[in-house]
């Protein structure tokens, strides 16, 4: 794992891999496949999730951790339905306190995004 600043738009050029929630870039992909690792995470080594079943227990595990990545990436799922959940924004919005309070910047982000758009909040009334 290169390690290096990716310079590119990480949404675009890098994959989050829910087993140790890392984002590696697409040059280290790459660089795994080569070595043909394709069935392990390039970073932690440990066999990819098939089904979203698999996926969401990886996290829930990381989440049981207290690990604030994850906890923000469960509340994102749960935002929009995603790894077999029910869309559940007030859920979404719990988690993401956690994760802010844990330090998350994607968390708070999310939190305020969703407070600013009135999704899933009541509107305050003077």
């Amino acid at each position: 794992i290169c390690f290096d600043l990716i310079e590119f738009p990480t949404g675009q050029h890098s994959r989050l891999y829910t087993c140790c929630m890392k984002k590696v870039c697409d040059g280290c992909v790459l660089a795994a496949h080569q070595r043909r690792m394709n069935d392990r995470c390039p970073f932690c080594r440990t066999p990819l999730p098939t089904d979203d079943a698999s996926k969401l227990a990886m996290v829930q595990k990381r989440v049981g951790k207290g690990d604030e990545d994850a906890i923000s990436f469960l509340g994102d799922s749960y935002c929009h339905g995603d790894l077999g959940l029910a869309k559940d924004v007030p859920r979404a919005i719990e988690l993401w306190t956690e994760a802010v309070d844990l330090g998350s910047v994607n968390a708070h982000y999310s939190l305020g995004f969703v407070y600013y758009n009135g999704k899933g909040v009541e509107e305050d009334k003077p």
